[in-house]
């Protein structure tokens, strides 16, 4: 029998051999680390038994397994006291970790099929997605309809904030279906869009979860063939994801302190560009931002003469900062002293992406507090420009301490 370790092991050797076929098409490829909490989450279905019985002992070690001749005595009335307070709040987390799936398929049974005859649960239970940065849940349920041959479903998100969501109103269906805006029973907003019989629905609860949902009168990964209809109201769908009862479960303290990691670790995006424009000469525009928890990327269209790239500049917090290759999306990258002398590292060469040749140039330095800065710059073809940024530019940027909050 594979104990889960060794099948979360065969799992990431997998979805990294995937990762490593071909280059990721331009379109698609965002910041690496933002890459990876993907692929992370893809692989937390697998490892979720893990994940919880990691949380469970860190709740349980919170009083810690080191110890020295100073632990061994005995604790004053305040110190037991805060202590047990800690671990209280933390087991009750646990606790609510373990019982999540229930609290999920209650709600879907109340709002959805109080009777019992639509739901099928039986693709497996709501899971908690532990990584930092990406606390949530994302799960489809199948929804049937007695005579019928086809199957629908229904896609359940809740996350931490909209920030952090994996799918929006609109991001469902493909093409986007048009979403506007839904005053709730309870007078908050949410986001609703239709097309045909498929419904998006998504909503900031007041606390600042996210929730979302998707209804759809085909289940495809399960069947080829559609409801006739679901049955399934917009009043429904509404109460589902404003009732107060759907909560993520509370972080731990030690999850806590990861996730505070996170917040306003980088620069804003125009000191980035600023910084870039100085460093590099040429012409700087703007092509977009990504801006998710733990991690900045700012991509520009940079021209000089004849030659043109596109040019990305990335944080990484320390606590989810990905490797030099993941980030550039390279084979490998070479140890390089930086500038600033601290050691870095710089890749470079000619690479096949899905969307054609691109030669790159990049560079990757962990700064003084961890994070991870990152510099990569694209240009079409096989070949470097004759006025292409020099490895000299890229070095010297990617250890600006303008990058380093």
């Amino acid at each position: 029998m594979i104990d889960e370790k060794t099948l979360q092991d065969r799992l990431t050797t997998a979805a990294e051999a995937q990762d490593t076929l071909l280059p990721r098409a331009l379109a698609d490829d965002l910041a690496a680390g933002r890459r990876r909490l993907v692929r992370r989450r893809l692989l937390s279905g697998a490892s979720a038994t893990v994940a919880v019985a990691a949380v469970a002992a860190a709740a349980v070690g919170l009083n810690g397994s080191l110890r020295d001749a100073a632990d061994d005595q005995a604790p004053t009335a305040t110190q037991e006291h805060a202590m047990s307070e800690a671990e209280a709040a933390d087991a009750a987390a646990v606790s609510k970790i373990q019982a999540f799936d229930t609290l999920m398929t209650g709600l879907l049974v109340k709002h959805f099929d109080p009777a019992k005859k639509h739901l099928d649960l039986s693709i497996g239970p709501f899971q908690i997605d532990a990584n930092v940065g990406s606390r949530g849940t994302s799960h489809k349920v199948g929804w049937k309809i007695a005579g019928e041959r086809g199957e629908g479903m229904l896609l359940v998100q809740l996350s931490r904030s909209e920030k952090q969501a994996m799918n929006t109103c609109g991001s469902y269906s493909q093409p986007q279906l048009a979403c506007h805006s839904l005053t709730l029973p309870n007078g908050r907003p949410a986001m609703i869009g239709h097309r045909g019989k498929v419904v998006e629905l998504s909503y900031v609860q007041p606390d600042g979860e996210f929730a979302y949902l998707a209804l759809d009168p085909l289940f495809g990964n399960n069947t080829d063939v559609s409801l006739s209809s679901t049955g399934i109201t917009d009043a429904q769908l509404t109460a589902f994801v404003s009732d107060p009862d759907l909560n993520l479960p509370p972080l731990t303290a030690a999850q806590q302190a990861q996730e505070d990691q996170l917040k306003d670790f980088a620069p804003a995006p125009e000191v980035l560009e600023t910084t870039a424009a100085h460093q590099l000469g040429g012409k700087l525009q703007r092509d977009r931002v990504d801006d998710h928890p733990g991690e900045l990327s700012v991509a520009e269209k940079w021209t000089k003469g004849s030659s043109s790239a596109t040019v990305e500049i990335s944080l990484d917090a320390a606590v989810v900062a990905s490797e030099c290759q993941e980030q550039l999306s390279v084979p490998a990258c070479g140890p390089v002293t930086l500038p600033n002398g601290g050691k870095g590292e710089y890749a470079e060469g000619a690479r096949t992406y899905q969307g054609g040749p691109m030669y790159v140039m990049g560079a990757t330095y962990v700064q003084p507090d961890g994070d991870l800065a990152a510099v990569r710059i694209l240009y079409p073809g096989t070949e470097r420009p004759k006025d292409a940024v020099t490895k000299a530019q890229i070095l010297t940027l990617v250890a600006d301490p303008a990058l380093d909050k």
